[in-house]
């Protein structure tokens, strides 16, 4: 069996996250010293006086950084009249199961991703979804992390084209860009120009029907076939988290 990272780093880089994060490292040394002082003991107690290497976080939307996944109470408090799901709440089942990777490389940057698009997609591959696939959209914006691109010209996901999979009984979708959405900039001109309906609308489908999706998914390209294979991403157990982090994997055999 051949594994294939799909995921990005969790780092601190303004270039490829909208959110700010702060990462302090801290030195096997430093750390016998915080740590001695925690535990009343003295640096010397430590072998070779040097304890764990560490580090301490801080920033935005911590789980909302690096390749993670969304819950639906990320979408809103209600789904489907009840109360929406945090993160913990989700079956791990529905993280691991049969891949299916639509190629929208061809899509026109800050454009929205449509049902025809996917409907095209599906033809060419000549597949047919099925209950419970897992559905990645691959748009190739990975190969523009570090570079202005990323942030700002995606292509994304439009609301109808996430109902028409939600509808075909996909649970789990994901996307290799930071949104599953058009880019935050993007939203905001046509809600300037006076669309007020501009601003996440593939997200907030997730308060009409339940989903769930990854951002900042990778390497795509690299998964030799585009159905067929095994998909596995289970998310961070965060209690009543909106998001988890994901180390997401595909599996081919042979």
């Amino acid at each position: 069996m051949k594994l294939i990272d799909l995921s990005v780093y969790w780092e601190a880089n303004p270039m490829a996250e909208p959110w700010r994060l702060e990462v302090e490292f801290s030195s096997s040394s430093e750390q016998a010293e915080l740590m001695a002082e925690k535990l009343g003991i003295r640096t010397d107690d430590f072998q070779d006086r040097m304890a764990m290497s560490g580090e301490h976080i801080s920033g935005e939307f911590l789980f909302h950084i690096g390749t993670h996944v969304d819950a639906p109470f990320h979408f809103g408090p209600v789904c489907e009249g009840q109360r929406a799901r945090t993160i913990d709440e989700l079956p791990l089942e529905d993280f691991y199961g049969n891949g299916v990777i639509l190629d929208m490389r061809h899509k026109e940057p800050r454009s929205g991703i449509t049902v025809e698009d996917v409907q095209n997609a599906l033809k060419e591959m000549e597949y047919t979804i099925k209950p419970k696939d897992i559905v990645l959209i691959m748009t190739g914006y990975d190969k523009h992390i570090y570079t202005e691109k990323y942030l700002r010209d995606q292509p994304g996901m439009t609301g109808e084209a996430t109902e028409w999979l939600i509808d075909q009984g996909v649970k789990l979708m994901g996307i290799d860009t930071y949104t599953f959405d058009r880019p935050f900039g993007a939203m905001v001109e046509d809600v300037k120009a006076g669309n007020n309906k501009a601003l996440f609308p593939a997200h907030f489908m997730g308060r009409k029907s339940e989903y769930y999706h990854i951002e900042k998914l990778a390497n795509l390209d690299s998964v030799p076939v585009r159905h067929g294979f095994t998909f596995c991403a289970f998310p961070t157990k965060v209690k009543g988290g909106t998001a988890g982090s994901v180390r997401a994997v595909a599996m081919i055999e042979g």
